[in-house]
């Protein structure tokens, strides 16, 4: 009889601690959702030369903007302070070669690397040239 009621209490307090032992309802939502990222952005090489770039800030954190060529070079650093939720920019590269250049664009712990071709058109003259 006694290792009988020994059984049940222990039956009995496993069971309790397994049914308490459930996330809540505010527990499954916090582990199902994402974390919300510091901004979203853009950018593009345009055919007139230029780099365009949108960021749109979700968090007031300073976002730091820098645009490096093939070898790691900076050429332009930008930093968008904290108040500034929107921002938008055309770059002229009309002077830069043609080849890759990377575009960072962090914050905090986020960073985005966003990889740009600059290819100039090449502008073909055609000359005809008669004798009389």
């Amino acid at each position: 009889m006694k290792t009988f009621i020994k059984s049940i209490a222990c039956a009995l307090a496993l069971t309790s601690t397994v049914a308490f032992a459930h996330p809540t309802k505010e527990e499954k939502a916090a582990s199902n959702t994402r974390p919300v990222a510091v901004f979203e952005s853009s950018a593009y090489v345009t055919n007139d030369a230029q780099i365009k770039v949108a960021i749109k800030k979700n968090k007031a954190e300073k976002v730091f903007l820098t645009l490096k060529d093939a070898q790691g070079d900076v050429l332009y650093k930008q930093t968008v302070g904290k108040n500034e939720m929107n921002y938008s920019a055309k770059f002229n590269i009309n002077e830069l070669a043609d080849g890759v250049y990377n575009l960072e664009i962090e914050a905090g712990e986020n960073r985005v690397v966003k990889q740009l071709n600059v290819v100039s058109k090449k502008i073909e003259i055609e000359r005809k040239v008669t004798v009389q």
